[in-house]
């Protein structure tokens, strides 16, 4: 998918204008893809520890949105409507692959690139000093990453969800069909786990998360 190159107009668009212009232009659709693209197949990745399927789930969630077009009533946000189509579609496919023996997430198939070890890093608070090098930068991104990748999944979908794309816990909750304190519960039992597993890994490791 491709953005008209005179497109430059939907950029202005807010998300629920782009999906319902997409109705019946074409053009729209694909900026609305160009849009999310990133962010969600990111997120599968994280998801489903597999950047092959992650691939093939990001795409199926766009299909899914396409199909339903013309009956989506903007009740929330646009983009928690589709972080909630990608959610279930990763949880549908990591049962199947408990059912196939496929246990385990891959810490080798994680995406790199410099914005979202910005959004890793912005989980870790002020230290008494900063990162200087981007060695040190990647260090801890990569800390941080392994970590939320041991996750129980439920840990790990409200920690990306919460803390790395800035839902709130009311549209979290409609991401993850629970309630608002359920999110509050999981999102600290989660930053808890990943306290404990950076301990574990660097007992001495100066590494928090914000409380």
């Amino acid at each position: 998918m491709s953005i008209n190159p005179n497109g430059k107009k939907y950029l202005e668009y807010s998300d629920e204008e782009l999906i319902l212009s997409a109705r019946d232009d074409a053009h729209a659709f694909d900026a609305f893809h160009q849009r999310f693209l990133s962010k969600i197949l990111n997120y599968v990745n994280r998801l489903v520890g597999d950047y092959q399927k992650a691939e093939e789930i990001t795409q199926e969630t766009f299909l899914q949105v396409y199909r339903h077009l013309d009956t989506y009533r903007p009740e929330g946000k646009t983009s928690s409507w589709l972080f909630k189509i990608a959610t279930n579609l990763s949880k549908n496919e990591l049962r199947n692959q408990r059912r196939r023996n496929f246990l385990g997430f891959s810490l080798n198939n994680k995406i790199s690139n410099d914005e979202q070890d910005t959004e890793l890093l912005e989980l870790i608070p002020d230290r008494s000093h900063k990162p200087d090098t981007l060695a040190e930068i990647n260090e801890l991104a990569d800390t941080l990453e392994k970590a939320i990748n041991k996750l129980p999944l439920k840990y790990r979908e409200v920690i990306l969800i919460c803390e790395v794309y800035g839902y709130s816990y009311q549209e979290a909750s409609e991401i993850l069909n629970c309630t608002k304190a359920n999110v509050g519960i999981r999102l600290c039992r989660a930053r808890r786990q990943i306290k404990k597993i950076i301990e574990s890994m660097s007992p001495h490791a100066s590494l928090r998360l914000k409380r």
